[in-house]
């Protein structure tokens, strides 16, 4: 299992998949981790100078408050916002689908009125990856507990 996710190729930082120790090597960093990193915590994976954009998902997610040297656990002591002015490209990296070429179906059903209906479904969405493991145990305690039946 890998220990780290790269989540966009410009991305200066990576996401821990599990508890790394200090002096941990990885091939995505330069030199051994510098601090310990907890599991869905980001750690540099090059020198980010102060007042430098940090990326994930190749967004800009805030700035260095200060130098992060390469190898370093980057969290909220060394994270924070910047200038807001920055042209943050929203959609930039849209690409179209193709067109469909099979005939698709609707999974529904019809109502006497005419209207169309589906069977209840029950999503546990998150707004952020941070918050992307706490929707799945959420999700397997419905499916464990029989809550969905």
């Amino acid at each position: 299992m890998a220990e780290i996710m790269r989540l966009h190729s410009s991305d200066n930082v990576v996401v821990a998949l599990s508890d790394l120790q200090r002096g941990a090597e990885h091939p995505e960093f330069p030199c051994p981790l510098r601090d310990p990193v907890p599991r869905g915590h980001k750690a540099a994976v090059a020198e980010i100078s102060a007042g430098a954009p940090v990326l994930r998902y190749g967004q800009i997610i805030g700035a260095a408050k200060e130098t992060i040297a390469a190898g370093s656990h980057v969290h909220t002591h060394n994270l924070g916002m910047g200038d807001h002015s920055r042209n943050y490209a929203f959609s930039s990296e849209v690409h179209p689908l193709p067109p469909v070429q099979e005939e698709t179906s609707f999974h529904g059903y019809l109502r006497a009125d005419g209207r169309v209906g589906t069977r209840n479904y029950l999503g546990v969405l998150t707004s952020v990856n941070c918050s992307g493991s706490v929707a799945r145990f959420i999700a397997q305690a419905a499916e464990r507990e029989g809550l969905l039946q």
